[in-house]
């Protein structure tokens, strides 16, 4: 308190030029430290927050056409279940690889034993691959023994090699 007074008493013996000048130092400089300790950082806080929003808005979009997709998919891989038990695993996977639209990312599809076969594809839509997986297992009761899945170069592609067995 007594150390108040004393600025006080210095500021009052300045000149009225000096004291204007210093007030408005200091009310500049406290003008400067509510914006960088308290506006700024609220304000980038806000524009992090709708980038946030928006990034959440867009992965919300494109999970829902991933879902109408997989939804498409999946009802076209309807078509071959049970039916399909006698047929050699490489057609039923051949058949299920053009139900899911990847024919033009296979860059091979060869016999493994009895009841296997081998996938290699290219440049293939992961979704798409992942859903054409689960309709493998789940409608033709072909599993999956081994993979190798890389991602390619083109966003949301991957190459792949997989191995797969009926049992």
């Amino acid at each position: 308190m007594e150390q108040l007074q004393q600025l006080k008493q210095q500021f009052y013996a300045l000149p009225l030029k000096e004291q204007r000048l210093l007030a408005g130092t200091i009310a500049f400089v406290l003008i400067m430290l509510f914006y960088l300790l308290a506006w700024e950082p609220m304000h980038m806080g806000l524009q992090d927050e709708k980038q946030k929003q928006q990034s959440q808005q867009e992965i919300m979009i494109w999970m829902q056409q991933a879902a109408v997709e997989a939804r498409a998919l999946r009802s076209s891989g309807k078509r071959s279940t049970i039916r399909d038990r006698n047929k050699p695993t490489t057609l039923v996977i051949e058949q299920a690889i053009n139900n899911a639209g990847l024919k033009s990312s296979v860059s091979k599809i060869e016999s493994s034993g009895k009841n296997g076969a081998r996938v290699t594809l290219k440049e293939a839509s992961f979704n798409q691959v992942l859903v054409w997986l689960n309709t493998l297992a789940t409608h033709n009761g072909i599993q999956v023994v081994s993979a190798n899945i890389e991602r390619s170069d083109k966003a949301g592609r991957a190459d792949a090699r997989l191995t797969f067995e009926r049992p």
